[in-house]
């Protein structure tokens, strides 16, 4: 399967590169959306990821992490008929995060760009038909669990790892490959879960 990856506010290209190496060896295609996520605004981001689906060969599953997850939500919106396979949100604020609303009522919230200011309120997910993935860290100190979960998610997993830190962990990477497979299901094995124990 196709799998694009689109990272979120600020964050490096390399963050993706131990799950997209995991899904690779896993038996998916891998590549990752490179948007400048400190300059321009939600719409032309969401736009430029929007194009970049449509270019691809057949459906595409989409994994995006924290802001990248409201440019799929805008992208959608903007255009609600994109051949996507499968849509998955890495802990993102879907409707705000309370550390962005700080960022917002600070001293520095002038500095804040239009993309940084869009995380304390989210935006309005929109409807699609591909089934939709939740992914929440239950060590997260930038969203929440309650701000990374997504009524009507097609499924759930919830992991003991920070916000970035979900994306460097192999079980993150082997339950995502069965929800790319199934569009149902993120369950672990029994090893993994074992391991997320300390068993």
């Amino acid at each position: 399967m196709q799998v694009l990856l689109v990272h979120g506010f600020l964050a490096p290209r390399a963050l993706f590169w131990p799950l997209a190496g995991r899904l690779r060896r896993l038996g998916h295609r891998t590549d990752v959306f490179v948007y400048p996520s400190h300059r321009e605004d939600l719409d032309t981001h969401a736009e430029a990821l929007a194009a970049r689906v449509r270019e691809a060969e057949g459906p595409t599953a989409v994994v995006a992490h924290s802001l990248g997850g409201l440019v799929l939500h805008r992208a959608v919106a903007l255009d609600p008929t994109l051949p996507l396979s499968r849509r998955v949100f890495i802990a993102t604020p879907h409707r705000g995060c309370r550390v962005g609303r700080r960022a917002r009522r600070s001293a520095l919230a002038r500095l804040l760009p239009a993309t940084g200011k869009v995380t304390a309120y989210g935006c309005e997910p929109a409807p699609h038909a591909a089934p939709v993935g939740v992914v929440i860290g239950t060590r997260d100190l930038l969203v929440r669990p309650d701000e990374a979960d997504l009524p009507g998610a097609t499924a759930r997993l919830t992991l003991p790892f920070g916000h970035n830190e979900l994306l460097v962990r192999p079980q993150l990477a082997h339950a995502m490959a069965r929800f790319l497979r199934t569009g149902a299901t993120f369950d672990l094995d029994d090893a993994l879960a074992t391991s997320l124990r300390g068993d």
